[in-house]
């Protein structure tokens, strides 16, 4: 039987992205279901062998240009054009953070888009977190954890793939059961490949048998909590740390003073540094719902994983990793390393449990059947109707209102302030009426109604 196509919107390796290796390792196996092709915005790109990459202006040559699509999407600026591609058609979708505001700021959106999307999510917090940035230019770190801006994708997906309940219970809270009813729960994808024997690695990192080897991995975001590790470890000057990946400039001087910082590293060497581990210490506060790859990568080795009890991560089963509780954060992550270190065959067991269990649960084809059936089955669903995204408050003035809408397609809401009551009556009675005097050509005004001071148009714009 032939496989249906499907073109999926992605980063790739050579990108410093971990969605891009997810890509990369997850194709193989949708390549046992789909006949797959990559569209993708570095033209130096790599995907499995027998797969084509393709520049995504270009997708439309492909053969079966109507072919199913799926978009890896992440809070990042690597993931900008994969939004345009699925603003341009939709497709079933995999969120990978569901608190995209670090997305839309760093890649340009203008302040009307982001500010909208911000009073879209949390309604109740925006007028004064929107005010700050409006008026002020103010952006906190709170905003990222307040303001999720994932009702676009939402919006324009046919079926939206999370790795966590957790992830789906925070979007369905803040975006509502009905914008919520397509998104599905699929864990998180074991990486490609055997992982490496942990002696071997070990010795090829120049780490004795008897020595306590603590890892941290990937980019040391602030959320990942190395200040607790740096604290938990006065007290344990015998244990050895490493942070396999990036640090931040700075974190590198405090961090740097009691670890070695390996810096970016190439898969088969971070594959390396987690298997030499004798504990991966893998944190999160705050926690917006996202997973881990390195996670991932420390399960399939067998390596003992430290996590919060927060998020996705507090779904791992009890006995397949060691979950701290959010108070007390470094005393009690001293306490578990003190532990392990005095009983390193606890922390080997612990290890082979969460093996376990991310064989069960994470392997490929596993993974693979599951997006299957969520591709199959949003293929003839069309996307879902949202309710349509209010913009900020407009002055009532046409040039200010077609710049808002420009590059807008679809349900649209306006809310436009009004200086005076009379100013409703000189618009509607002006030549061609309301829409005439306020829209921009194609615009089609769907309802009208007054809020308080303003007026709020309901419209629908061209594709």
């Amino acid at each position: 039987m032939d496989r249906p196509p499907l073109l999926m919107v992605s980063p790739l390796p050579p990108a410093r992205n971990g969605i891009a290796d997810y890509a990369a390792a997850l194709l193989p196996g949708l390549a046992a279901h789909y006949d797959c092709a990559a569209a993708v915005e570095d033209w130096l790109a790599e995907a499995p062998a027998g797969i084509p990459v393709v520049d995504l202006a270009l997708a439309h040559r492909l053969p079966g240009d109507g072919r199913r699509r799926l978009y890896q999407i992440g809070n990042n600026p690597g993931h900008d054009f994969v939004l345009q591609a699925l603003r341009a058609r939709p497709g079933v979708t995999t969120l990978h953070d569901p608190g995209l505001l670090h997305l839309y700021e760093s890649t340009g959106e203008d302040r009307v888009t982001i500010l909208a999307g911000m009073r879209h999510a949390a309604p109740g917090l925006a007028a004064t977190y929107a005010r700050h940035l409006r008026e002020r230019g103010v952006s906190t770190r709170a905003n990222h954890l307040l303001f999720d801006l994932a009702g676009e994708v939402l919006a324009r997906s046919r079926a939206v793939i999370v790795h966590s309940r957790f992830a789906r219970a925070r979007l369905r809270l803040t975006h509502g059961e009905a914008a919520t009813a397509h998104v599905e729960v699929i864990p998180h994808l074991l990486p490609p490949g055997r992982p490496p024997v942990r002696a071997e690695a070990r010795a090829r990192l120049g780490i004795g048998p008897e020595e306590f080897l603590l890892v941290t991995a990937g980019f040391a975001s602030l959320a990942k909590r190395l200040d607790w590790v740096l604290a938990a470890l006065e007290g344990l000057p015998a244990l050895r740390w490493i942070h396999a990946g990036e640090v931040p400039a700075a974190l590198a001087p405090r961090i740097g003073g009691r670890a070695r910082i390996t810096g970016h590293l190439p898969a088969d060497e971070f594959d390396a540094h987690i298997a030499a581990a004798d504990v991966l210490v893998n944190l999160r506060f705050p926690s917006a719902g996202e997973s881990s790859g390195s996670l991932a990568r420390a399960l399939a080795a067998g390596t003992c994983c430290i996590v919060s009890r927060t998020g996705a991560f507090a779904e791992l089963p009890g006995d397949a990793v060691i979950a701290l509780p959010l108070a007390g954060g470094a005393p009690a992550l001293a306490e578990a390393l003190a532990a392990l270190a005095a009983a390193p065959e606890r922390a080997r067991a612990i290890g082979g449990a969460g093996r376990a269990h991310a064989e069960a649960e994470m392997a490929l084809p596993a993974v693979a059947a599951r997006y299957r059936a969520a591709i199959e089955a949003a293929e003839d669903r069309p996307p879902p109707r949202a309710e349509p995204t209010p913009l900020l408050r407009l002055a009532a003035d046409r040039t200010l209102i077609a710049a808002a809408l420009a590059g807008r397609t679809g349900a649209c809401r306006l809310c436009l302030g009004l200086e005076e009551s009379g100013q409703l009556a000189a618009l509607s009675l002006a030549p061609g009426g309301l829409a005439e005097a306020l829209l921009p050509p194609g615009a089609e005004l769907r309802a009208a109604r007054l809020e308080g001071r303003g007026l709020v148009l309901d419209l629908q714009l061209p594709a």
